[in-house]
């Protein structure tokens, strides 16, 4: 009898059943090498969106595993689109990712995930009125590969748009009458700038300055009081208080900038006017 090598035993059975060779890829972790025998894409995982401040981009992270839930790298496209907490959609596109395209990144919570990443320029994405969002992910690759719509959150970081102050014509002069209403003093509004933060909660700093033009040589009050008054382009009053400046002699110039504006709207037309305290 002839003997037969177990070698050519299992070829011949292996072209009588007709079957192909699994896939076999591998990456390295650490030097450690771990075998994947299947590289069919069965599972999305990990996604995830950050504001990368160096670049001034964004970055847009997901995994995907095989059957047997360990992470492969495959080609595939990503329908992208981000709606901010107004309503507006202020980006939406496609992207192509490759398998150049992941690598090892860990986090505190979920440690290490071999993931991809797509990037997108900040330019790319429109200004509004929250920077707070929603990015929205679609992940398919041609008829082999379509997972449902994914979501996760953008959290202070899109951009919004500046807000506009205007103001009365300058120089203004405000009256500030005593408790009888006789004129105490007369302050001079030369003009007003404002800085917009838009660091987590927008708000409006707002600096007046002016000059003491009168003030009553025998007045017993320490402090000039003017009130403002703030209205959205619609005309609604939205924010009102008062100015306090202390210990100024007639002549004196002063830049006052405790008025603070919380939770401004991005992108609206606000008008501040500055009156006489009733």
């Amino acid at each position: 009898m002839r003997k037969v090598s177990y070698t050519l035993l299992f070829l011949l059975l292996f072209l009588m059943c007709g079957c192909s060779a699994p896939i076999v890829t591998s990456y390295e972790d650490n030097n450690v090498q771990t075998l994947k025998e299947d590289n069919n894409v069965e599972t999305l995982k990990s996604w995830s969106f950050q504001f990368n401040k160096g670049t001034n981009d964004y970055s847009l992270f997901f995994g995907l595993l095989n059957k047997n839930n360990e992470y492969i790298s495959a080609d595939v496209d990503v329908d992208i689109r981000i709606v901010n907490e107004k309503d507006e959609e202020v980006y939406k596109g496609t992207k192509s990712i490759f398998k150049s395209d992941f690598d090892y990144y860990t986090n505190q919570i979920a440690g290490e995930q071999y993931l991809a990443e797509l990037r997108i320029p900040a330019s790319d994405i429109i200004s509004g009125k929250s920077s707070n969002g929603t990015v929205y992910l679609t992940v398919y690759k041609n008829d082999t590969v379509r997972f449902d719509e994914v979501n996760c959150s953008a959290l202070y970081c899109l951009p919004i748009s500046d807000v506009e102050l205007i103001f009365d014509t300058f120089p203004l002069s405000i009256d500030v009458k005593g408790y009888d209403g006789s004129i105490e003093s007369t302050i001079q509004i030369d003009d007003i700038t404002y800085l917009f933060e838009k660091d987590f909660i927008p708000q409006v700093k707002i600096i007046v300055s002016g000059v003491k033009i009168y003030g009553k040589p025998d007045s017993i009050s320490s402090y000039d009081m003017i009130r403002y008054k703030l209205y959205d382009s619609e005309e609604y009053m939205i924010t009102s208080g008062n100015i306090y400046l202390h210990s100024l002699d007639q002549g004196d110039k002063f830049k006052d900038d405790s008025i603070v504006i919380y939770d401004i709207t991005p992108g609206e037309t606000y008008k501040l006017i500055l009156c006489e305290y009733d």
